[in-house]
């Protein structure tokens, strides 16, 4: 008859159950022989874990077990993990100072995502470069245009918060021999009254003087 193996595989982990004395409470010693016969019939074995699942506490007998196989598993290479989700045994481990290299499991579900990654470095590689932004190839730099200008852009509308301007190539071109008047020429002065009296008054000097310059010669 077949013996009855008291542990099954999770992953790449092989998870003992917690054995139990008559009191219920996580029995040490027992623990430890079944380890030593799974040992045995495992050679290769690294990945080493026990269920306390459904248990309140461990006593101090159990967390040297545990020290004792992690420091075994971690020789081997591998690691010894723990199977719980009860606050009080994890913050026992932690007290202990066990977390830190004990790894602890709340859900199989947890140990089997584990177990995924450890199978497959290269997922776990692809997994960590996944998150670096892709390099952009130079021919898709130069193939980008800049997108054309909208339509709507170039409308210019007036209204009651807009002011109106005038483009520099809508005025007009200035035809040779126009003459320019108004507003066209701004900064241009009129010429006065006083201008015309000067003028008139000069021309009949000139006039005067060459009337007396002829009967003089």
């Amino acid at each position: 008859m077949p013996q009855l193996k008291n542990y099954r595989e999770v992953g790449v982990f092989d998870l003992i159950s917690a054995p139990l004395n008559p009191i219920g409470a996580f029995d040490a010693e027992q623990f430890k022989k079944d380890v030593r016969a799974l040992l045995a019939e495992k050679k290769d074995e690294q990945f080493l874990a026990v269920d306390l699942t459904g248990l309140d506490f461990v006593y101090s007998d159990a967390y040297n077990a545990f020290i004792q196989f992690q420091q075994e598993m971690e020789d081997r290479g591998g690691m010894f993990a723990v199977l719980t989700n009860n606050k009080t045994i994890v913050d026992g481990l932690r007290k202990a100072g066990l977390d830190k290299n004990i790894k602890v499991f709340a859900l199989e579900a947890d140990m089997m995502s584990f177990s995924l990654h450890a199978q497959s470095p290269e997922g776990e590689s692809a997994t960590e470069s996944a998150g670096e932004p892709a390099a952009v190839a130079s021919q898709n730099i130069s193939a980008v245009s800049e997108p054309a200008p909208s339509p709507h852009l170039d409308r210019r509308t007036t209204g009651q918060h807009r002011r109106f301007t005038k483009s520099f190539n809508a005025i007009a071109k200035e035809e040779p021999g126009s003459k320019k008047k108004g507003l066209d020429v701004p900064f241009d002065d009129e010429p006065s009254s006083a201008k015309t009296v000067i003028i008139v008054v000069l021309l009949l000097l000139a006039a005067v003087g060459g009337t007396l310059a002829f009967f003089y010669i």
